[in-house]
């Protein structure tokens, strides 16, 4: 095939946005978006339905990328060993049938862009296998971070160390998450490829604010990753000394805790709760923000913080894992995590304009990390250096 022809990339998502839950994976199904603009891609995503009792398809088309998702009946009751050899099968049985309307879209793909590892993983290592097809991985999953309590079970690890090693080239979003892949899979070849963000939806605004007050926060909101509970008990502290200091928070997860906590503290002002929202959405409140809080105990590379860059804001931010490879100096603030006192001391200095942030720096950055284009084109180049 010449490589002036795009390729015909088979994108194998473990996580996407599904009937399940619509937010899931929607980084994964950005890459999907960015890889389209320069190949012929075909995003495949598999999830249980434990409402349908046979396997339903379903297909979207978003601008020139061909989305196939497919539902499988999924065993809730019963002997555990006999669910788990079920299900395992009808995810097997779903595979098949939405591989089968792959084929009959590109015909046999050149390569397969594994995003996430598992479960998908195991499909990608068979493609492989059976019919010579290449994979590389995107990975983004704080399952491999061994230490923390929300690592994989070792089964599961045991299984992507398989999938690992077989793939052409690895693709973590950080450098922090590339050393915990290495100790696992052994392999040489890496690529770092960020999360990617629309540079046309998210932009920067032409007024700058020089009376800063307004902060944004978005995650799935799971305290013992994100630590939303030290988040809102810094910003009520803060809140009594600057009346006019205000945090939107954006989560699809359950918050209840959080909004108890916030209601316990006094100020109601202080903070507004928001449940899930568009991607444009996402992209107007950050516009309106004037910077992006995050305070969690570890992550990788959050894209809402390409998000926050490719806008303009600066980002105030626990100093974990991946957030300091692009988190520098002129981009934002980083404190230790957990460190509350430091969180408010940081924050307050942003206030007050004793650290002063250029927009357009941050996002001139965000487009040369970030941006459909960048990010795009070096998928296709890592293509070519396989085939």
């Amino acid at each position: 095939m010449s490589t002036k022809e795009p390729f015909k990339v088979l994108t194998l998502c473990s996580w996407y946005p599904n009937d399940n839950n619509p937010t899931l994976g929607n980084f994964v199904q950005k890459h999907a978006d960015t890889i389209s603009n320069y190949n012929s891609v075909i995003a495949l995503a598999i999830f249980p339905s434990i409402n349908d009792h046979g396997i339903r398809i379903e297909e979207h088309k978003r601008n020139n990328l061909k989305e196939i998702i497919v539902y499988y009946p999924k065993k809730q009751y019963g002997f555990k060993v006999f669910r788990l050899v079920h299900n395992f099968f009808a995810h097997r049985k779903a595979f098949r049938l939405g591989y089968k309307r792959v084929e009959e879209y590109m015909g046999k793909p050149d390569i397969v862009h594994l995003n996430i590892v598992y479960p998908m993983g195991i499909w990608a290592l068979w493609l492989k296998l059976r019919h010579k097809i290449p994979y590389v991985v995107t990975e983004n999953s704080s399952g491999f971070h061994v230490d923390s309590e929300h690592a994989y079970p070792k089964p599961i690890l045991k299984l992507c160390t398989l999938v690992l090693r077989n793939a052409s080239v690895l693709m973590p979003v950080s450098q922090n998450l590339k050393s915990n892949l290495e100790k696992l899979s052994g392999k040489k070849r890496f690529e770092i490829v960020c999360n990617v963000v629309d540079e046309t939806l998210f932009t920067s605004p032409h007024d700058k604010n020089n009376n800063p007050n307004r902060l944004i926060h978005i995650s799935t909101g799971v305290d013992s990753i994100k630590n939303l509970s030290g988040m809102i008990r810094v910003v009520h502290e803060l809140s009594a000394l600057y009346p006019s200091l205000h945090l939107d928070v954006i989560s699809d997860g359950d918050i209840t805790y959080a909004k108890d906590l916030h209601l316990s503290l006094g100020n109601k002002d202080a903070i507004d709760f928001h449940a899930t929202k568009t991607t444009e959405e996402i992209a107007s409140m950050i516009e309106s923000s004037d910077a992006l809080l995050m305070f969690s105990n570890y992550e990788n590379f959050p894209c809402v913080i390409a998000e926050s860059m490719m806008c303009g804001k600066p980002v105030i931010s626990s100093n974990v894992n991946g957030i300091p490879e692009h988190v520098h100096k002129e981009f934002g603030l980083l404190v230790n995590p957990g460190d509350e006192a430091a969180l408010a001391k940081a924050i307050r200095c942003f206030l007050v304009g004793e650290v002063v942030f250029d927009q357009e720096e941050i996002r001139n950055y965000a487009l040369r990390h970030f941006s459909y284009a960048s990010v795009g084109k070096r998928f296709t180049d890592i293509y070519k250096s396989i085939l």
